[in-house]
């Protein structure tokens, strides 16, 4: 939020000779950010940023307050003077006292009310000096009551309203919540249906303000009114702002109640109206003051231990030079002992300040960053970079090179797909204000996000490779959700070896051995009798194969698509394959295939350590071909194996070789009932 403020009305509080550029440099290095400074005759208009923790800058005298501590830190002679009339004597000045009935309904809507009847009231335009500053802070000029009000808002940063008294019926004032159904019109003349719980006033009969909003037209000030009642208040700030959000409507008033208002500044700002009213409107003051305050603010006191505020600013600083600081800020220094001193925080910074490390950052910004010393930072070296995290990056580029495409999908996924994901709605994490229905629960599996990329650009390129690395979301009863970094490949239109060749090449770049295992359950997106586990060091780490039908059916991507998920998380906390480094053969192998007919349901894994397990003179096999048809018969496949022979010693004879030729087909006649071909 922003205010804008002429040079010439801050410098009636703001006593220095330092000019409007350097004040604005210097507040904006130390405190509210200066965004224009804007010409305007012969004086100047600063545009000032004010942000929503520093509601107390929202003020001329709440920037003069700050531009003072600022300007006498940096060598600068400033002196801050109250307004006039902030202390006024607020008894009445006639013997025929008005009588004002206010009534709280609900104290918590309304912290603070106070409230004084003025008499002999002239209401006509404002003086120059108020129209010309209103004018310039970007606020339109009504008559001298209307004014007042607006003028002491920006001067002070306390919004307050004046209404007609003779138009409130009995002199009544209640304060409550309304009742579902309820309109009222307000000054711009417009009915406006309240929704149930806004705060307003009523008096005998019918609603007279939008409280912290706008008042209503039935009390509205005009020149034939002669009395008037004014009114400084704060009311919930929570209720107001909700109140302003479902009638879209939004006023500075609103602006300031919506934030916490000074509870201690309500006062003072009542007098000073009633003091500029007394001057411009002839106006005296005809009742009792009626202040409302059930739960006075209490005010917390911050001990700093100077020796804290060394360590954090990196210089040793004076603790008197500490205490004139926070003391010119406000803050009134109640104890000073040699290695400590105890604050008062200022009513206008109790919603800001918390802690000693709030009271460190107000002596710096005020002393200036830029006099502070620079110095790199010091500590224990980092560490090592995280393991996931450099699999991940390793992984990356080598599906690259293997020719995937990497995706990335949103985390967050609908009811439908968390159906797909065959994951029940208690082990899902739920969020519990979703911007949709299409964004509802943490993804349990990247299986069906993948899919929809598929289904996507599947009628762009016919084959697609595609990968995600993320994380997985599952609820874990009375904790906190399990969350596994998990790879997803997904391809389409190849068979289950090709997929399988894919895991191969990523499980050597981790450097794990791997072991595959039929899948002995039936998995929620996998086809059973086409899909694998994938298991590292005794522990089920993953599942590769065909995804279910229906599932592909769902994404139209065609009934052939293999996919492998991998569980990273788990592999990480596995140990790596120990490298063991053995000489170069001085020997050349001897190599023959063999090729046997076994059933569809023989895993190759299992046939290719049965092998190796049965001739110690094989030192590599690599499968060569797969054939599945008529000649072979129904659920058999061919199989053809590429064996290496070799010994360390010699070569080996033609003799050696078919001895062990006939131990491995003797296995695999045992093992497997394999028929082999010649």
């Amino acid at each position: 939020m922003n205010i804008r403020i002429p040079v010439s009305w801050l410098r009636d509080y703001l006593k220095t000779d330092a000019a409007a550029k350097t004040i604005a440099n210097l507040l904006t290095a130390g405190g509210p950010s200066v965004e224009n400074t804007t010409k305007h005759g012969e004086d100047y208009i600063f545009d000032i940023e004010v942000t929503t923790n520093r509601f107390d800058t929202l003020s001329v005298f709440g920037i003069a307050r700050e531009a003072n501590a600022i300007l006498n830190m940096q060598g600068y002679k400033s002196n801050l003077n109250l307004p006039k009339g902030v202390s006024l004597n607020l008894e009445p000045d006639t013997s025929n006292r008005l009588i004002l009935d206010v009534v709280i309904k609900n104290p918590n809507l309304c912290p603070r009310f106070t409230a004084i009847v003025l008499d002999n009231i002239k209401v006509k335009p404002s003086p120059a000096y108020i129209r010309n500053r209103l004018g310039s802070s970007g606020i339109r000029q009504i008559n001298n009551i209307v004014d007042i009000s607006n003028f002491v808002m920006l001067e002070l940063g306390q919004p307050m309203h004046t209404f007609d008294f003779d138009k409130i019926i009995d002199s009544k004032m209640i304060l409550r919540k309304s009742k579902e159904g309820e309109k009222i019109t307000t000054l711009d003349s417009k009915i406006r249906k309240l929704p149930e719980g806004t705060i307003v006033i009523q008096d005998s009969k019918r609603l007279i303000d939008l409280c912290g909003i706008m008042g209503a037209e039935n009390s509205r000030v005009t020149r034939r009114t002669k009395r008037v009642v004014l009114f400084v208040q704060s009311y919930n700030s929570q209720t107001i702002r909700k109140t302003t959000q479902k009638l879209a409507f939004r006023t500075e008033a609103a602006s300031r109640f919506e934030k916490d208002i000074d509870l201690e500044g309500i006062l003072p700002a009542l007098s000073r109206a009633v003091y500029l009213l007394k001057q411009t409107a002839n106006a005296k003051i005809a009742s009792e003051l009626v202040d409302i305050y059930p739960k006075k603010q209490t005010f917390q006191k911050i001990s700093l231990d100077t020796k804290k505020l060394n360590k954090y600013l990196g210089i040793k600083f004076e603790q008197s030079l500490a205490s004139q600081i926070l003391t010119l800020l406000g803050f009134k220094v109640i104890t000073l002992k040699p290695t400590r001193l105890n604050a008062q925080i200022p009513s206008w910074r109790a919603r800001d300040i918390e802690g000693d490390i709030d009271l460190i950052e107000e002596i710096a910004r005020v002393w200036g960053y830029h006099n502070l010393p620079s110095k790199l930072p010091e500590g224990q070296i980092p560490q090592t970079r995280d393991n996931e995290l450099k699999e991940v990056i390793k992984l990356k580029t080598a599906l690259k090179y293997l020719g995937l495409t990497e995706v990335i999908t949103y985390s967050i996924v609908s009811k439908e797909l968390l159906k797909l994901s065959q994951v029940s709605r208690k082990h899902a994490v739920e969020l519990n204000n979703p911007l949709g229905d299409q964004w509802q629960f943490m993804r349990p599996s990247l299986i069906p996000s993948l899919l929809e990329v598929l289904a996507k650009n599947i009628n762009v390129k016919k084959y697609l490779k595609i990968f995600e690395i993320a994380r997985t979301y599952v609820n874990q009863n009375g904790d906190l959700p399990r969350q596994d970094l998990i790879l997803t490949v997904v391809i389409n239109n190849v068979n289950f070896s090709q997929i399988k060749g894919y895991v191969e090449n990523i499980l050597e770049i981790l450097e794990r051995g791997v072991k595959w295992q039929k899948l002995f359950k039936d998995s929620p997106l996998f086809d059973k009798d086409q899909s694998s586990q994938i298991s590292i060091s005794s522990q089920i780490v993953g599942t590769i194969g065909l995804l279910k039908r229906d599932l592909c059916d769902f994404f139209q991507v065609g009934s052939n698509v293999q996919a492998a998920q991998i569980n990273l998380s788990s592999i990480c906390s596995l140990p790596k394959i120990t490298h063991a480094y053995k000489p170069i053969p001085k020997y050349p192998p001897v190599i023959e295939d063999i090729s046997a007919i076994f059933s569809n349901a023989t895993p190759i894994d299992e046939i290719l350590g049965t092998i190796q397990k049965t001739s110690s003179l094989v030192k590599k096999i690599e499968l060569i071909d797969i054939f599945t048809g008529r000649q072979i018969g129904e659920s058999q496949k061919s199989a053809t194996f590429r064996l290496t022979y070799q010994k360390s010693i010699s070569t080996p004879t033609q003799e050696e070789v078919d001895i062990e030729k006939a131990k491995i087909i003797t296995s695999l006649k045992k093992e497997f009932r394999a028929r082999i071909r010649k």
